[in-house]
């Protein structure tokens, strides 16, 4: 069996059972948790399928599941006291008594697919039969390896930030220092940066040829910035003082200038 196969079902096996043990109570967010630790499935699972790795292999392997505990716990952590998250409240009555079923295909199965698209860079890093380095991939390492890095760290401290400022400021509160003094939404500028640099590593370990793993980290790029993240948050917080100056003056996810007003 090919290891995208073995990839695709440890990781809708994942989804059907996560989705069962929900249907009673309707609460979905619990998939936001599986989101991250969903990347190791599919790493674990093409591992497994291909018998292996390297060196480059298994360094990527381990990048990856740092990322996801990181996130998985923090998710935990925030949804255990926050409770349903209010973009999946709003799904919830949309859907009204068919929230059961609608709940598999619009949160469960869709985000599953998502994670398959996603993770296209780890299959060429990961299988160390593909490898075909470019001439310049240590430079290309360094930079992709420097993306992640930085990365995970723009990731961890806005979200460290937004807990901290959540627990002080009380509800109601938008938060605009810090790093959301630079971008709206530094955390998801930060997930992007590490899909972009697991990207960029998997162009300098397999070549010119394996480019289309690159449609991982520009859908999640896009999902961030025009459906699911930043649009779907800022729903949340239109009536919260200050909100009209921080759309104005802060960029979403790209730090760069804008007019002070």
């Amino acid at each position: 069996m090919e290891p995208l196969a073995w990839e695709a079902i440890a990781v809708m096996t994942i989804a059907v059972g996560a989705w069962i043990r929900t249907v009673s109570s309707g609460l979905v967010t619990v998939m936001d948790v599986l989101w991250g630790l969903g990347f190791i499935v599919i790493a674990t699972a093409r591992i497994v399928a291909l018998g292996g790795t390297d060196l480059v292999g298994w360094v990527v392997y381990g990048a990856v599941i740092l990322w996801a505990l990181r996130l998985a716990i923090h998710l935990h952590l925030r949804t255990k006291h926050r409770g349903e998250d209010p973009r999946y409240v709003r799904m919830r009555e949309g859907w009204g008594d068919r929230w059961w079923w609608g709940s598999f295909v619009q949160v469960f199965l869709l985000q599953g697919i998502i994670m398959l698209a996603v993770a296209a860079p780890l299959r060429p890093l990961l299988d160390a039969s593909t490898r075909d380095a470019l001439p310049q991939a240590v430079p290309m390492m360094a930079v992709a390896g420097l993306l992640f890095v930085v990365g995970l760290l723009i990731e961890a401290v806005s979200d460290e930030q937004l807990r901290r400022f959540r627990a002080n400021a009380g509800p109601g509160q938008l938060l605009t220092s810090g790093l959301f003094a630079l971008v709206r939404h530094p955390n998801h500028l930060g997930e992007a940066m590490v899909w972009w640099g697991l990207g960029l590593a998997a162009l300098a370990m397999g070549g010119w040829s394996v480019w289309p793993v690159l449609f991982g980290p520009l859908l999640l790029n896009l999902l961030l910035r025009w459906v699911s993240g930043v649009r779907m948050s800022e729903v949340d917080l239109e009536e919260r003082p200050g909100f009209a100056e921080w759309i104005a003056t802060t960029p979403a996810m790209l730090p760069w200038p804008r007019p002070k007003r």
